[in-house]
């Protein structure tokens, strides 16, 4: 890891476990090396950090270009490793960026929703994904992150954040698909079927666990 993005990870790291009482699920799911998409759920303003810092390498993320209107937080930005984005349009100077870094054999953190959902739903998948991992055939790891909204509460209370990593989508499943825009779709309608698998595993351990304490 560089150093700065090295520090970085550590203080968050250190403050989400003790503060947050960040847990991580199926963190072996993410390869340790090699071209991979992390592809999550995205409620909270701070999903790519929190989840960046779950993995022991160094990941890319994609920010919107509004942050890097400043120029020294533009400039700390991209030494974590930022790529700026114009979310109005398909942005081909961010999608290109993208891909280098997974031809480059690093990781690359992404959400297929484009936005946050504010009402915590899962929102219908950009074909974006799809298209970057088709094209650079790439693996995806599905994710889902809980309780990211209002992290700082949960000092205050019994919540936890919670990271979950699902089973890899690997390349020869990937590269089945056909390299246009209905491919792209099906890989992404995929994998928000896989993240919203995440959701539901979440909500049935809650059940599992108020059963058990209801049962002594």
């Amino acid at each position: 890891m560089k150093v700065l993005y090295k520090g970085c990870w550590l203080i968050l790291r250190v403050y989400l476990r003790l503060l947050c009482k960040l847990e991580i699920k199926g963190i072996e799911n993410v390869p340790k090396s090699g071209g991979v998409i992390i592809a999550a759920n995205h409620i909270g303003a701070g999903d790519p950090p929190f989840i960046g810092t779950c993995v022991k390498r160094e990941f890319h993320y994609l920010a919107k270009k509004e942050l890097f209107k400043n120029f020294f937080i533009g400039k700390f930005l991209r030494r974590i490793n930022a790529i700026p984005v114009n979310r109005s349009i398909l942005d081909q100077r961010a999608l290109r960026t993208a891909e280098d870094v997974l031809r480059q054999g690093q990781g690359l953190i992404l959400f297929p929703e484009g936005t946050r959902s504010r009402s915590g739903e899962l929102k219908k998948g950009k074909p974006g994904v799809g298209l970057l991992a088709r094209q650079t055939q790439t693996l995806i790891v599905p994710a889902y992150i809980e309780n990211s909204r209002g992290f700082a509460t949960l000092i205050f209370s019994k919540r936890r954040l919670k990271v979950r990593f699902g089973k890899p989508l690997d390349v020869d499943w990937v590269t089945s698909f056909t390299d246009d825009k209905d491919g792209y779709r099906a890989i992404t309608e995929e994998l928000m079927k896989r993240i919203d698998g995440l959701r539901s595993e979440g909500k049935d351990e809650i059940q599992s666990t108020i059963k058990d304490q209801s049962s002594h």
